[in-house]
Order: structure tokens, then C-alpha cells, then sequence
């Protein structure tokens, strides 16, 4: 059994193991593919600390003012 939080009505849900779809393993993070109950969509669902430290480092630099992302 997984909990996810289906986008759509977001709600917290209690799925069954026969509704992964597919498990993508890649360098930084495992992804899910998942049949949601409340919505009947596929929704993919990452995992993993090196995911994690990515996405928080592209939020972090989108953060940023322009002028300190150009070094001279």
C-alpha cells in the first residue's frame, strides 16, 4: 500500500499495489507511475534524497535576481 496526494482533488489516498503502473529508476530519484482511485488518472509520483537536493537547487537558482546568475 502507497499514501499519495492525487493533484487533482487533493486528497490523500490509500492505493493498493496493483495500481503502480510502471517504477522508472534514474540517477537521482525512483519514479512512480500510479493509477489514482479518487481520479482515475495516472499521475507520477519521485522519490529519493539526490531528487530531493536537485529540485532545491534549481528553486534556489530560479530564486535568484538575474544579475547574479552571469559571472564576468
Amino acid at each position: 500500500m502507497t499514501l499519495i496526494t492525487c493533484p487533482v482533488t487533493r486528497t490523500d489516498e490509500l492505493v493498493a499495489d496493483r495500481r503502480i503502473r510502471s517504477v522508472t529508476n534514474h540517477p537521482t530519484h525512483i519514479a512512480l507511475a500510479i493509477e489514482c482511485p479518487a481520479c482515475g488518472s495516472v499521475h507520477v509520483y519521485r522519490t529519493g534524497r539526490r531528487w530531493e537536493a536537485t529540485r532545491a537547487a534549481h528553486e534556489a537558482a530560479a530564486a535568484r535576481p538575474a544579475d547574479q546568475l552571469v559571472h564576468a
